[in-house]
């Protein structure tokens, strides 16, 4: 049977109706690898003894009628930086080249009690800190659209792994576009999940084994190739690590049910510019949008939420972030960082944007903290009321399509946006609100002519209102298609 570019959810329905087995789906996943991975280097750990094991009990279960969960003997990989027991975390870290993890990271232990097998893991930047894919241990991963160019990061193995169908779904992490720009860049779906939704326990980097804490502003998701797929992977992660208010509905599709759905789009910031290509595709989605019935479609953001200060805001909080695990030698050496930067800003542009703010937070006093939490709180009273008033916010994700491999240092890199040399760190610029604000975004892939790119827009919903923009997303495949197969991959 023919199971190429099948969703993960139609993959299921042949299993449960004994059209195939979990063998010959691994016969079929591992065989696309032996294909195409040597060009694309997307997996980079596959763990076939195991796999073929697991399929072989999971095929016996099935015909003896047991069953262990909805994912019943559905191969999938995971992003490298999520522990699997038995298997390398090192997140492309050569420090962390003997690391072989001891148990799952949460989120896999519930994939895997959901009746997963993990085939293999797939590649990462350098402690997934890069809007590429590459480092010292596995190499370079490359775009399936074409290999001069970079599937995005950190979960850029994840994207060009599925986009390749190398695996029916992924699961990967997402700091600031860590999820977003890699679907972007290769067509498929994402979903940054709420914050308090998923856990990162087991995720490198992140907390050291046995402490409980869940870090600031990261978050998780599935990536898939429909929006469908989407729902059903977060279905079976939903965990909330915190109190949710009211609990997201997954097993259907509850906007489809309202009289009228409401659309705010920002697509334009001072000194944020896009490439016309993705404009001219945001505005020919939107006009179709609009032409919906049902669907109310408003532009622009109000003044008073200005991109700037929610870039600042970033800085500081990522900062602060890494720096609660510094010791005192670490925090003098941030100090001094900052201070630097700052005064070489007299004289050079040559440090990313905001690289001074980053270091500093590193080190803030407790004064500088509540003056952060408090401009956090304001922004995020305004972004509440916003989505109070519209179900979803549309949002760019990069200001560029799928960019050629940049490997010199962070500084020495810029972005083409229209002819025009724009700065590395604009890849962050419209992935700060959900991340800073918590709230989640869901990639679509958009229609495309048969030379263009891959391009995605971001769908934002209210705090654990994920089901709305993976919802929002399902109603729109009606105008995009869906996920597109690139070329010489079918």
């Amino acid at each position: 049977m023919n199971v190429a570019y099948l969703a993960a959810s139609d993959v299921i329905r042949l299993l449960e109706q004994g059209d195939i087995t979990s063998r010959q789906l691994l016969d079929y996943y591992y065989g696309r690898m032996d294909l195409v991975n040597e060009q694309l280097n997307a997996v980079v750990q596959q763990q076939r003894e195991t796999a073929y094991a697991q399929a072989d009990q999971a095929d016996r279960d099935r015909k003896e009628g047991r069953k262990h969960g909805p994912l019943h003997g559905l191969p999938l990989t995971v992003k490298e930086s999520f522990d699997v027991s038995g298997m390398l975390t090192t997140s492309g870290a050569p420090h962390l080249k003997h690391n072989i993890a001891a148990g799952h990271a949460v989120t896999v232990q519930r994939l895997i009690q959901a009746g997963a097998i993990i085939m293999g893991k797939t590649n990462v930047p350098t402690m997934t800190a890069d809007w590429q894919t590459y480092n010292d241990l596995y190499g370079t991963t490359n775009n399936p659209w074409d290999i001069s160019l970079t599937p995005g990061g950190s979960s850029g193995g994840s994207a060009a792994a599925l986009a390749a169908d190398c695996t029916p779904v992924e699961f990967g992490s997402d700091l600031i576009g860590c999820l977003r720009i890699p679907a972007h860049y290769t067509g498929v779906y994402a979903h940054r999940c709420s914050l308090g939704m998923l856990s990162l326990r087991g995720h490198v980097p992140g907390n050291p084994p046995g402490d409980p804490s869940e870090p600031d502003l990261s978050a998780a998701g599935p990536l898939a190739r429909s929006a469908r797929d989407l729902r059903l992977m977060m279905d079976i992660l939903y965990d909330p690590w915190v109190d949710v208010p009211v609990a997201p509905d997954f097993r259907k599709n509850t906007l489809k049910e309202q009289a009228k759905i409401k659309v705010l789009t920002w697509f334009e910031g001072p000194g944020h510019q896009l490439d016309e290509r993705i404009k001219r595709r945001y505005a020919d989605f939107t006009e179709a949008l609009s032409g919906m019935e049902g669907v109310e479609v408003h532009h622009g953001m109000p003044p008073e939420i200005r991109m700037d200060d929610l870039f600042e805001l970033a800085m500081k909080l990522s900062g602060r972030l890494v720096g609660t695990s510094f010791n005192s030698r670490q925090r003098l050496t941030a100090s001094l960082a900052s201070l630097g930067l700052r005064a070489s800003r007299l004289v050079t542009k040559a440090f990313p944007e905001g690289l001074d703010e980053y270091y500093r937070a590193m080190n803030q006093s407790e004064g500088e903290q509540a003056e952060t939490d408090r401009l956090r709180q304001h922004y995020n009273g305004m972004i509440s009321s916003l989505l109070q008033e519209y179900d979803v916010l549309l949002l760019p994700i990069s200001p560029v399509l799928a960019i050629p491999h940049m490997q010199q240092a962070v500084h020495r890199r810029a972005l083409d946006v229209n002819g025009r040399a724009t700065g590395y760190n604009e890849h962050l610029i419209w992935n700060i609100p959900a991340t800073v604000f918590g709230l989640p975004a869901t990639i679509l892939p958009l229609n495309r002519a048969s030379d263009e790119l891959p391009c995605g827009i971001q769908i934002v919903s209210g705090h654990f209102k994920d089901h709305i923009s993976i919802d929002f997303a399902e109603i729109c495949e009606t105008l995009t298609g869906g996920f597109q197969i690139p070329p010489g991959y079918s």
